[in-house]
């Protein structure tokens, strides 16, 4: 056997190792994809199709934008219970909680009362707000770090 004959011999054995290498990885990947899409597929029917599109969507489904607000409705009374119209209601959010969709400040929403001296401050992202009322009068008061949770309601009354 010749010299040149022995490096040809090695040349083709290295190739060989070569793709086999190359078909074993190639194997792997395959593998891997079957199980990342066995891993999406078995997401998306447990918690739905949509949480793979959340975050192509320009903006949240109106009915997970719902889940994410709450609402503080209440009165406004003088000290003799008689109702005050036209109170000027404004909630100014401070921070946001761990599950909201907004955890950031600077949010606010104002409302003025009805002669009944109702208010509803509603659709407000769930967060930690400083609710100030001000009284035809000019009299203020204020509730500090009032907790409006997802999904709910709440309801104060302020009394002068």
């Amino acid at each position: 056997m010749t010299l040149a004959t022995r490096y040809n011999e090695k040349k083709l054995v290295e190739k060989e190792l070569y793709h086999k290498l190359n078909i074993h990885i190639t194997i792997y990947i395959i593998l891997i994809g079957c199980l990342g899409v066995a891993t999406a597929t078995l997401i998306s029917i447990v918690y739905g199709s949509a949480t793979f599109m959340t975050p192509f969507s320009s903006s949240p489904s109106s009915e997970k934008l719902a889940t994410y607000l709450g609402s503080v409705t209440g009165f406004v009374l003088s000290s003799d219970s008689t109702p005050i119209d036209r109170a000027s209601v404004v909630a100014h959010k401070n921070m946001g909680l761990t599950n909201s969709a907004d955890k950031n400040a600077g949010y606010f929403a104002s409302v003025v009362t009805e002669p009944d001296g109702s208010f509803v401050l509603s659709d407000l992202p769930s967060g930690v707000y400083k609710i100030t009322v001000t009284h035809p009068t000019g009299a203020i008061q204020t509730i500090n770090n009032y907790a409006v949770w997802p999904s709910s309601a709440s309801s104060y009354v302020f009394v002068a």
